[in-house]
This record gives structure tokens, sequence and C-alpha cells, in this order.
């Protein structure tokens, strides 16, 4: 696959510097041309800093909007995210969270033409190839892989990432074929259907121009800064991206009675206004205005993956990577910074035991032991965020009618950072040598 996750893995190990006799590198995208859909792609420190090593970072940077810092350790903690409830006509009230480290946020077309920028040349890029299948030669674990396209194309590897995305057909055979791969559901329990299960929720997906919106209100906060409007069963999340120009604006509907439910409709659509606007017409001035200005929204129908038990295959040849291992919802706007994590251990992995000849089978392991309950931590800490924004949580569902006093937002917001600290306050460089330290023990 040649999104974020694909991408930054193949740009990482570009950067190890591994020799390009020991290492081959094909890229597979289902799509004759490289596109991406959505708009905004939110980074924290955390996954920063890993593009930063990539050397991505003064690139990227061209493209913030004003008042948008890099997290670079020095200067004073900043506003992070402001955090309202939204749901009255009178304005709400608010909580804000002070980080050292601030998002930054993209256009995800950005993102990937830097990551493209940056790939070898020794990099063999396939567009307009469909896997349908894989098959591993059952006498052998280092037999080459046999890679099957709709096309009638067939090639080999002796390595095979799964980074094909939320629908992955990578996924779907690693599971069917290893019974502790499978996933777990919502109350622990093992589920060996693996598909996108879909959340209850809609996002209704658009842009405001930022000329409008100044117009119309001078000191909206969206134009400045992230913000999420809070109401019972709905939130918006809103930030600057294009340096500022567009605002960014996604709106969430749900429905938990319809968690798991499966549905039948297309993923993504593009809706009338008419449809949109009304849902939020209660809600505050700020709210109001974004929603009225909103150009071209398309409405999303939210769906994730089960936690899985394992994201590699019985013969450990086969990996997954990003959505393909960890689809989630978008709550904490870490599902991207969870691909880089996924390619950025991996390449170390590879590299460190292609020069140490340690064999594929302990890097796939290593690799799953560090990544998996890190990226299922995350996975649930989203869901949990979601709960939190809609007022749908133990601690808050019993409030949400209520006029909120300053004490019911600040426990809130508080509630909110509680699980979500490690994206600012941690790196990612103590799980690589975590990894590359087990690997040179291979004590598994």
């Amino acid at each position: 696959g040649g999104g974020i996750g694909g991408l930054t893995l193949a740009v990482a190990l570009s950067r190890l510097n591994i020799d390009s006799d020991a290492l081959e590198i094909d890229i597979y995208e289902s799509a004759p041309q490289l596109t991406q859909i959505g708009a905004g792609i939110t980074f924290w420190p955390r996954a920063w800093k890993i593009l930063e090593k990539l050397g991505l970072t003064t690139e990227l940077a061209r493209h913030l909007a004003p008042g948008q810092h890099i997290p670079d350790g020095t200067g004073p903690p900043r506003l992070g995210f402001q955090f309202r409830k939204a749901d009255g006509q009178e304005g709400g009230t608010e909580y804000s969270i002070i980080v050292t480290g601030t998002p930054l946020s993209f256009h995800r077309t950005v993102v990937q033409e830097a990551l493209l920028q940056h790939l070898s040349p020794s990099i063999k890029f396939h567009l307009s190839s469909r896997l349908v299948s894989y098959t591993e030669s059952s006498g052998s674990v280092t037999a080459p892989i046999e890679l099957s396209f709709a096309d009638g194309k067939s090639a080999t590897c002796d390595l095979l990432i799964g980074a094909d995305g939320i629908k992955s057909i990578i996924r779907r055979q690693v599971t069917s074929e290893n019974p502790h791969a499978s996933s777990l559901d919502s109350e622990g329990d093992r589920c060996l259907n693996t598909d996108p299960v879909w959340t209850g929720t809609f996002a209704y997906r658009c842009a405001v121009d930022s000329t409008i919106l100044k117009e119309k209100m001078p000191s909206h906060r969206a134009l400045t800064t992230h913000v999420v409007y809070c109401g019972k069963n709905k939130h918006i999340v809103a930030y600057p991206i294009l340096q500022g120009s567009v605002v960014n604006v996604a709106s969430y509907v749900s429905d938990l009675s319809k968690e798991g439910v499966k549905y039948t409709g297309p993923s993504f659509e593009d809706v009338s206004k008419e449809e949109f606007v009304p849902l939020f017409e209660t809600w505050e001035e700020e709210v109001r205005l974004l929603i009225q200005n909103t150009e071209k929204p398309s409405r999303w129908a939210i769906h994730a993956i089960r936690p899985l038990e394992s994201y590699i295959s019985t013969s450990r040849n086969v990996l997954l990577l990003g959505d393909a291992a960890h689809a989630m919802t978008p709550h904490q706007g870490n599902g991207a910074g969870q691909a880089i994590e996924d390619a950025y251990i991996l390449a170390h992995l590879l590299a460190h035991g292609i020069r140490s000849s340690a064999p594929t089978s302990s890097i796939a392991h290593v690799y799953d032991v560090i990544r998996r309950p890190a990226a299922n931590l995350v996975h649930h800490f989203s869901r949990l965020q979601g709960l939190l924004y809609e007022f749908n949580s133990p601690e808050f569902e019993d409030h949400a009618d209520e006029s909120w006093s300053s004490s019911h937002v600040e426990s809130l917001g508080e509630a909110i950072i509680r699980d979500w600290r490690y994206a600012w306050e941690t790196t990612a460089e103590d799980d690589r040598e975590r990894a590359l330290a087990m690997l040179d023990r291979r004590s598994f």
C-alpha cells in the first residue's frame, strides 16, 4: 500500500543506508495514481519527532498555519486544544489544554508529497496493482511468498508488509490462517471476524474559507487553534490547514446503539448542506458560522477494526502495519501517528536485523511484541475520547443536559487529557531501543 504508513516505512528504510544487495523494496498500490481522500491530518510531537528524524519536517513546516509552533523542546507551554460545551445558543464554557508541544495539522496531500520526495530512487513503485491474495510455501518458512494481483500478474517477496488500509486483504488472510491473530470484542472475548465494523458514528467532513470566517467573526477560535465543540451525541473538531487559508471541519454524529451494527450504505458520499446544517442549528454561534459556511460537505461512516491479538502471520513472514493492523476512531488525531510509529520501529528492526543476520521471523516477533500493545492501547484511548466528547462516558452522561459549571468542564478536560499525554510528553525512542535490545537478545 502507498498510504502514509507504507510510504513512511519506505522512507525510513531509505534513510538507514541498508546495502542495496541485502534489501530490495517494492511498493504495490492498487490505485492508478496516488491520491488522498479526506483533508486534514494531525501530528502530535511524538510522531513529529519521528518525521524530523526522517528529514521531512523542513518541507512540512512550510505549510503550517500561522500560530502553529514546531515542538522543538524550547519555549513556554502553549495552547494545544480548546474544548467547549457548545450545544446551546448562548455559547459554551471552555477548557484549554496547555501543552509543551502543540498538534500540527496539514492537508494529507502535503504529507504524501513530502514522503514521495524522500523515497530512494532504488525503490520500485507499482501502481494499479491490487493484491487479491498471497501464497506461502507449506514446506519452508524461507521460501518466497507469491503475490497474486487482480490483473493476473504475480510477484514474489521474502517479507510481505500489509499496509493496505482498513479494508486490508492481507489482514483478512493473516487472521484466517492464524487463530492467534483474531480480534477482541468490546467485552474482551475472542472474535474471528476482523473486518471493519461501524462505530455508529457519521462524520461530516468539509472545509471553510478562512477569509469568509474572518469577515463574519475575526476572533473565531478555529482560525488559529484546534477546537473541539462538544455536545450530547455530537461533536465538532475544527482547525486551520494550508497555511491558515482554510479551516478543516469534521462534525461527528453518533448513535451508540448502532455500534457494531453492519452498515450497508456507502463508506462516504457527498451530501447537501440541507442535510448537514440542521444537525447543529441549536448550537452556539461559533459552530453555526462554521457549519453554515462549509463547502462541499461529505458524510463518512466511521469504521474501525477490533483490536487484534497478533500483527503477524504464523510463518512470521507477513506483517500488518497502520490501519491494516489497528484502524481506529479518529478522536485522538493519532491514527497516522501510529502508522508512522509502526514504520519507524519496523524500519530500525529490519536494518539492525540485516546487519546482524537476524532471521525475519525474529524481526517480526519483536515488532509484534513492541507495537501491538502500544497501538492497541491508543485504539482503546481513542474510543474513550469519543465517548468523553459526546458526554457518553459513565462519569459525564448524567450531566449532558445540565447547565455546566466551570468545574464540570474542568473535570471533562482533565479526563480527556488523562490518556492523551503520551502524545506530547513521550517519544518513540524508548520503544525503538527496547526493540533493538530484544532483537539482540533473541531470548524468545
